[in-house]
């Protein structure tokens, strides 16, 4: 068995300290930075009675104990899933996290339906020509792209668009969606306009997410150029390929079959990490750019109200997401791969 319970349990146990350790950090920095959280819960506060409706307010919040003792309970209270209410938005952080997160998710999910076909084939094209002037193209593009900052492109993409009059901003016309009668059931605006069999809202949705998609769809698009021309080149030298090339097998069949099964478990990984490192250019570009409202825009706020509650809850929910991209990868990686045991 490729997976076993033992590397199950350490990647538990692990993930539970690293996100101790978030919770940990992001609290002290968030508290110790310029502002008082107190002075936003109480609505900014002025006159004679403000000193007390700001001291009321820190007791609400639990800021009038000592340091380690906020930190102590606050990271209890996580672990019984109640992370409190969020300043800047009077709402359970947990729940108003669950309701971005669907936004986030579209986005970086088309991005890399886009990027990782794309990726691959250009990188298997490139491996398939190595040597010559359109393998160096093709390498240096990947390069190019993989070191490319994804929010300037996305600033780019929205000007470009914008010169000719087409509005990217926001995740649909909330004209067309009411007119229409959309209303969102998973918190995917493709699908539910799919489900619903609302066309307009679908056409409008795909056409606001491909330019945001694009963008950070940039860096793992170079990554996969790269990684996949590389393993490529390296697997048809092989001396199984060499014997199959020898046998008189076809060519498609030693690509396709051969040197491509052989790449995919290095691919699966890098792509896998990327998803997650991905999350935070989602994050940026979506809100500042093209004003979708998903992880970024609670972000946002949460820095600018000093709500160490939604800031430490986002922190939490990227620690997670990352480590079970990681893990999931990881076990991906050993059933398509006899040689990895973990």
């Amino acid at each position: 068995m490729p997976v076993s319970m033992n590397y199950l349990v350490k990647r538990v146990f692990g993930g539970i300290l690293i996100i101790i350790g978030a919770i940990v950090l992001s609290y002290l920095v968030i508290i110790l930075s310029p502002g008082d959280p107190a002075v936003k819960w109480a609505g900014n506060p002025r006159g004679p009675n403000a000193p007390l409706a700001i001291e009321k307010a820190r007791e609400e919040l639990g800021l009038d104990d000592p340091l380690y003792l906020q930190v102590a309970r606050f990271v209890l209270n996580v672990f019984k899933g109640d992370i409190g209410v969020s300043i800047a938005y009077k709402q359970p952080v947990f729940q108003l996290i669950y309701s971005r997160l669907q936004s986030t998710l579209e986005l970086l999910i088309v991005a890399y339906l886009m990027a990782v076909p794309l990726g691959v084939f250009l990188g298997i094209y490139s491996a398939l020509r190595r040597g010559s002037r359109r393998d160096s193209i093709i390498q240096a593009a990947g390069t190019i792209l993989a070191n490319t900052p994804t929010f300037w492109l996305a600033t780019g993409f929205f000007l470009a668009f914008s010169i000719f009059g087409v509005s990217l901003y926001g995740r649909v016309n909330t004209r067309l969606a009411i007119s229409t009668g959309f209303h969102p059931v998973t918190g995917f605006y493709l699908i539910d306009s799919l489900i619903q069999g609302n066309t307009a809202v679908f056409v409008d949705v795909l056409l606001r997410i491909i330019p945001p998609a694009l963008a950070i769809s940039v860096y793992p698009l170079g990554v996969l150029i790269r990684l996949t021309r590389t393993l490529m080149a390296e697997a048809l030298l092989e001396d199984f390929i060499r014997t199959a090339v020898a046998w008189g097998v076809k060519r498609s069949t030693i690509i396709w079959r051969y040197a491509l099964k052989a790449s995919i478990p290095g691919v699966l990984q890098v792509a896998g990490l990327s998803f997650a490192y991905s999350l935070i250019d989602a994050m940026v570009v979506e809100y500042t750019v093209f004003g979708r409202e998903g992880l970024g825009s609670l972000l946002y706020d949460a820095l600018n109200y000093t709500d160490f509650r939604l800031a430490t809850g986002l922190i939490i929910v990227v620690t997670v997401f990352y480590l079970v991209v990681n893990t999931l990868t990881d076990i991906v990686q050993a059933l398509v791969d006899p040689r990895v045991k973990l």
